[in-house]
């Protein structure tokens, strides 16, 4: 029978280039298909944590998983490999189109389970702007649902959505009105049905007022809010084009809801806010 001896460095370098590929190298391909199931495995109690108050536990331990999970993989494909450092009898497998192969084909089936994941279950964004300071700064990279419940969002909901003036991007404001409600901003005081609302999250850091016959920023409507339209608006009321300006956004037009934090950087002094990492949005 022909002996091909495993090579350490091989096995170790073909793990690093995709778990996995270096364990279907040394032979062990059961143990292969387990290393490429296990981070599937992992979105369930993605899902579960998003909708928990685990999130900045759950960020954290799986921080931990990735790193150990790497790491086992890449050493033990090392270690096996030194078992057969002199003698291997090569499987029908053991050949370099067949390495490419897995390897393509895992490639489609992992971007084939993101796209799902991206666009009906978890996305990821970034956040550049001040019109949701306090809520968020810019630097925040959050995660939004989008589950089909989650492009239903409520009053007090911050959703992600295509702007209307441009469908190329993406805006994050939060939801003050729903169809059917009227709205109405009084010397920077918003009302909802007459109601002069309550809200701890909004920011007003312009002590001027504009008039009415200038900009709708301080005086606006009353405006009836269509039927599937929602009304939204920056936490940051005062430095937020929003619909105030532009009208309300269509439920068509909404990507998902805003649930956490799961990284942010300051630009400015060059740090890790450590205390926003995992922290749920409000």
């Amino acid at each position: 029978m022909e002996n091909k001896p495993r090579k350490a460095w091989i096995a170790g370098l073909l793990s690093l280039i995709q778990p996995g590929l270096g364990h279907v190298y040394n032979g062990e391909i059961r143990k292969a298909f387990l290393i490429y199931l296990l981070p599937i495995l992992l979105i369930p109690g993605l899902i579960f944590c998003l909708h928990s108050q685990f999130v900045r536990i759950f960020l954290t331990s799986y921080a931990f998983l990735i790193s150990g999970y790497y790491l086992y993989v890449i050493v033990d494909a090392i270690r096996t490999a030194k078992r057969y450092n002199e003698k291997y009898s090569p499987k029908k497998y053991n050949k370099a189109i067949a390495y490419i192969g897995i390897f393509l084909f895992v490639v489609v089936i992992n971007n084939s389970l993101a796209a799902v994941v991206k666009y009906n279950v978890i996305q990821a964004f970034k956040f550049l702007a001040s019109s949701m300071e306090p809520t968020l700064l810019n630097g925040d990279h959050i995660l939004a649902a989008r589950s089909k419940s989650a492009k239903n969002p409520h009053k007090g909901d911050l959703i992600i959505f295509e702007f209307p003036e441009d469908p190329s991007k993406d805006f994050i404001k939060r939801v003050v009105a729903v169809g059917g409600d009227i709205v109405e901003v009084r010397n920077k005081v918003l009302h909802v049905n007459g109601m002069a609302m309550t809200e701890p999250y909004a920011a007003h850091k312009d002590g001027d007022t504009i008039p009415a016959n200038q900009s709708p920023r301080d005086f606006l409507g009353p405006q009836l809010i269509p039927p599937g339209s929602y009304f939204v608006m920056g936490d940051n009321r005062d430095k937020s084009y929003d619909s105030r300006f532009w009208g309300p956004v269509s439920k068509d037009k909404i990507k998902g809801t805003v649930k956490c934090i799961y990284w942010s950087w300051d630009k400015e002094n060059l740090e890790v806010r450590w205390d926003r990492v995992g922290m749920k949005v409000l």
